[in-house]
């Protein structure tokens, strides 16, 4: 193939990937808005039907049982997709041989986990014990699940997903309402969680390639090692709050900030960034031969994550009391007071969240482990400092304080430092263009709750249309118009490790 005839190839490639990488995105937030919706309509049951400790220790173990997640998976099961042959043999035998055997750790020591919470509930041991099968059924999903989405395929997802939600909400919905607590969220969980796996493996066992590489198993291992830090250090950075206050403070204080931290973050952790970070590193792995196509499918996800985050944080910061009454009842009498504090979280530090795939494609794991580290570290020792001067409020302050976020910052400009000068332009309208509109509404609505919560959702709607109009030129021209290179020039290079 001549010299000239490369670039058209590439190009042809880089539309194809970006077309593709609509499509499963779309796909994703398709799953993941029925899963909202159908979540949503469960939480109006579930949080007025099962007390607040019930809760609390439902979140903490849920908790507990995501990081053993990440000790079970060591890494592989993203690794393989940054393998050429794709060695999804392995990945499967390690989630039966090695997942099995967490599992049955996590059974054997269930009864002894009692000194890691201040909390007392009769159903502890039995909660961990049944979550401990979640886990292993979780574990043989993730082989169907990396395999779609690393062929970009998530579409093909969707119904398991679906069905799983549905399973959750019928179960959980039935049982809290016949009285069963704190059982109808781990039996709903664990079940549904099932039926995803098996039917994922239908949708795929025709297709799936079960690449087994003799005797490449430890050697796979030692090279998903930095992903497996990085994960387990990921879902302490999302998920330690439960962990610190279960530590110092009862179960229903664990449920209230809990059920707070779940509508702050509901657009960031519960809806996007699962559809879009799902899809986010096999498109970039596809692009990385242009730092600058990569870094701008980044730069343009973080835009319309942001661009529906910050009206989102200032209608809860307005609506706080009424909405935690909507959506729980009377019962969580001091969840107002986080979820004011807690919405911004997602708005102080934008880079980290879809950044991170950003150096996974580019293999700086070490970059990502050491500002990692630092976020874990400021919620971890940060969070038991203030809880101890300023009660469980104190931990939601110090969500406020990613440090982190700085080095991470710092990376993505060394990948492009043209393409984050303009990215930070971009971002400044995402922040700014909202706060007319929801300053009109504080000023004009005084203390009149539903006029406030009906302009603030027209508020949202309209800075959202405002930011996504201002951009739909960016947008447009990256996922359908080529990209042509001046005089049929080679993409850039990815740029080094710093």
């Amino acid at each position: 193939m001549s010299e000239t005839a490369d670039p058209v190839s590439i190009e042809d490639r880089r539309q194809t990937t970006a077309a593709r990488f609509l499509r499963s995105s779309g796909a994703a937030a398709l799953s993941q808005g029925v899963r909202v919706l159908t979540v949503f309509g469960a939480q109006l049951i579930l949080r007025r039907y099962i007390p607040a400790e019930d809760w609390g220790l439902f979140d903490w173990a849920l908790v507990v049982f995501l990081v053993l997640g990440a000790v079970r998976d060591l890494g592989l099961a993203y690794h393989v997709l940054r393998v050429e042959s794709r060695p999804f043999g392995n990945l499967l035998a390690l989630e039966c041989i090695w997942g099995g055997l967490v599992m049955a750790g996590a059974i054997f020591a269930a009864p002894h986990a009692t000194g890691l919470f201040q909390g007392e509930h009769d159903a502890t041991v039995g909660v961990l014990r049944l979550l401990a099968l979640f886990l292993f059924f979780e574990g043989l999903s993730m082989v169907p699940k990396m395999y779609l989405e690393g062929e970009l395929q998530v579409g093909r997802a969707v119904a398991p997903e679906i069905l799983r939600n549905l399973c959750y909400v019928g179960i959980s919905c039935g049982l809290a309402i016949a009285g069963f607590g704190v059982w109808s969220l781990v039996i709903a969980h664990t079940f549904a969680t099932a039926v995803y796996c098996a039917h994922l493996w239908l949708r795929v066992w025709r297709d799936i390639p079960l690449t087994y590489l003799e005797g490449r198993t430890l050697s796979l291992l030692r090279e998903s090692s930095p992903l497996a830090a990085i994960w387990f250090l990921i879902l302490l950075t999302r998920h330690i709050d439960p962990i610190v206050l279960g530590a110092r403070f009862p179960f229903a204080d664990v449920g209230n900030y809990t059920f707070a931290y779940f509508w702050a973050t509901i657009v960031s952790t519960q809806i996007l960034l699962p559809a879009i970070g799902r899809v986010m590193f096999a498109a970039l792995v596809k692009l990385r031969a242009d730092s600058e196509e990569m870094f701008r499918a980044f730069s343009l996800s973080t835009l319309f994550v942001l661009a529906i985050e910050v009206p989102t944080a200032l209608f809860l910061f307005l609506n706080a009391e009424l909405v935690v009454w909507l959506v729980g009842g009377g019962q969580w009498v001091d969840a107002p007071a986080y979820l004011r504090i807690l919405c911004f979280a997602p708005l102080v530090d934008p880079l980290t969240r879809l950044g991170g795939e950003v150096l996974k494609t580019l293999h700086w794991d070490r970059l990502w482990i050491v500002a990692t580290v630092l976020t874990v570290a400021t919620f971890g020792l940060g969070g038991f400092w203030l809880t101890g001067l300023l009660g469980p409020i104190g931990m939601a302050w110090v969500n406020l304080l990613p440090l982190g976020g700085i080095l991470m910052t710092w990376a993505l400009w060394k990948v492009s430092p043209s393409g984050f000068r303009r990215m930070l332009g971009e971002m400044s309208w995402a922040y700014l263009a909202p706060l007319p509109f929801f300053a009109v509404v504080w000023w004009s609505v005084g203390h009149r709750p539903w006029w406030c919560f009906g302009l603030s959702i027209f508020a949202a709607v309209v800075s959202f249309v405002v930011v996504v109009w201002r951009f739909r030129g960016e947008f447009i021209a990256f996922f359908r118009t080529p990209v042509q290179k001046p005089g049929g020039a080679a993409p850039a290079t990815s740029p080094p490790e710093p």
